[in-house]
């Protein structure tokens, strides 16, 4: 059982930026997203610590099968990704008509008044939808949404979207291979309903006198929680799921048995199924992922 930093894979796109950079991405010119945690294809990060340090993430869970714990088994892909976004140019209209890409999004910062564009302003019927994806006008039938740092959107398949420029965010998403699907696939899946923002809030937030832990998210795939540490934390990882903590704000000492880590505002951490007795020490903030049960 063991827990290990992990160095993120980043890229560089022309709707990227710089602030990246205010989270120790330490690369010259803009970066649009970095990999913090990934399992699959070319974006794996590399540990960093630990007697594993060298090694690509997927290559370590190869060789520790049960590391991921019993619930990863049940995908054939690592079925996590956790990305840091600076999303600086507003993004197209897009859609995940895929039933197995259920998408978390965590505002770290934003410029005042930014928007993202999400669902639907009314309900719309399928004719209505593919007549204003026809024309080009469905940007009409899309609801903005003003955005600040800590807000957090829940993106189930099937919701139209858009990220409005100047925002930084975590993306915590399901991963699994890349499907083909039609025009009418994809209009087929598109979610018609209004989303109801209250379904957005934040749950009510659990104070011990050393930290206040709010759940992000409680999906049949996993769960996120954000923890604001003034102090010190225990975690206990199930035995069923590994865990995923991404410092976002703030430095901490983390300690396991005797190896020790010292952790910073983007410092993305893995940890095996079934660790116990992991402290955290210090005053920061961090997101805290792990799977859960699937009820399909």
């Amino acid at each position: 059982m063991s827990i290990f930093k992990l160095s993120p894979v980043t890229e560089s796109f022309e709707w990227g930026g710089e602030k990246l950079k205010d989270y120790g991405i330490e690369v010259d010119g803009s970066v649009a997203q970095a990999w913090e945690l990934c399992a699959n294809g070319e974006n794996q990060p590399e540990i960093v610590t630990g007697p594993f340090a060298g090694m690509k993430l997927g290559r370590y869970l190869e060789e520790h099968k049960d590391a991921a714990g019993e619930l990863a088994k049940q995908y054939d892909y690592f079925p996590l990704t956790v990305k840091l976004v600076d999303n600086q140019k507003l993004t197209a209209l897009q859609v995940n008509p895929d039933p197995d890409k259920i998408h978390l999004i965590y505002v770290l910062d934003a410029k005042e008044d930014a928007l993202i564009y999400y669902g639907f302003n009314e309900s719309v019927t399928r004719e209505a939808l593919e007549e204003k994806v026809q024309d080009g006008s469905l940007n009409e039938l899309i609801r903005s949404v003003k955005v600040k740092a800590g807000d957090s959107f829940l993106i189930e398949p099937g919701t139209v979207f858009a990220i409005g420029e100047d925002v930084q965010y975590v993306s915590i998403q399901q991963d699994s291979p890349l499907k083909e699907f039609t025009f009418e696939q994809v209009l087929d899946a598109v979610n018609l309903d209004v989303k109801n923002m209250e379904d957005e809030e934040e749950q009510e937030a659990v104070d011990d006198g050393q930290a206040i832990t709010t759940m992000l998210a409680n999906t049949d795939v996993f769960a996120t929680f954000k923890t604001v540490c003034d102090g010190e934390v225990t975690i206990n990882q199930e035995e069923d799921s590994f865990g995923s903590l991404l410092l976002i704000d703030g430095t901490a000492v983390i300690s396991l048995g005797n190896e020790t880590i010292h952790a910073k505002k983007g410092d993305s951490l893995f940890i095996d199924a079934g660790t116990r007795d992991i402290r955290i020490v210090g005053n920061c903030t961090y997101l805290y992922t792990f799977l859960s049960e699937n009820d399909d």
